[in-house]
């Protein structure tokens, strides 16, 4: 904080003496790291500093949408401790309903993940691959409203339904 007070003596004959009183202080900061903001499910952190002034950006691995701002800096507050601009944004799935995908790996999720998505969505995936290849499915994150939800798997024998 800087206060300047100026004085002006015009009392005196011929001349005009301006004086002044300059006072500074500092404000010192509880700390002056934000601290590691954390990744959000299926994003990517870049930057490894997290001090006043530094600046972190986010990406979403394919087929995810970041939901919120990309890049955060941390500022120092003015309760003196030093803290991000914004929150740490989320990794959504993309509002992909069914497709096909091919390759040797990828990530179906539910439209919106993790928000839900709508009522009465009939979302259809397939998967090829070639002949004599194995395709396994693993799940990270699985819930179904009961009565409501359900999951078909077909290509087995017989089909499996949960």
């Amino acid at each position: 904080m800087i206060s300047i007070s100026i004085y002006n003596d015009t009392n005196l004959k011929h001349s005009s003496i301006f004086l002044f009183s300059l006072s500074v202080s500092s404000i010192e900061l509880q700390s002056s790291s934000c601290g590691n903001p954390g990744v959000p499910p299926k994003g990517v952190l870049y930057g490894t500093r997290f001090d006043v002034g530094d600046k972190i950006r986010y990406s979403c691995v394919t087929g995810y949408i970041l939901d919120g701002h990309p890049q955060l800096t941390c500022i120092a507050s003015s309760v003196n401790t030093a803290l991000w601009d914004f929150p740490v944004p989320i990794c959504r799935a993309e509002d992909a309903c069914g497709g096909t995908m091919r390759g040797s790996s990828g990530i179906i999720s539910s439209p919106s993940f993790p928000n839900e998505y709508h009522n009465n969505a009939d979302c259809t995936w397939t998967i090829v691959a070639e002949p004599g290849d194995t395709i396994s499915l693993i799940f990270t994150d699985f819930q179904m409203e009961e009565k409501y939800d359900y999951l078909e798997i077909e290509g087995s024998e017989p089909p499996t339904i949960w």
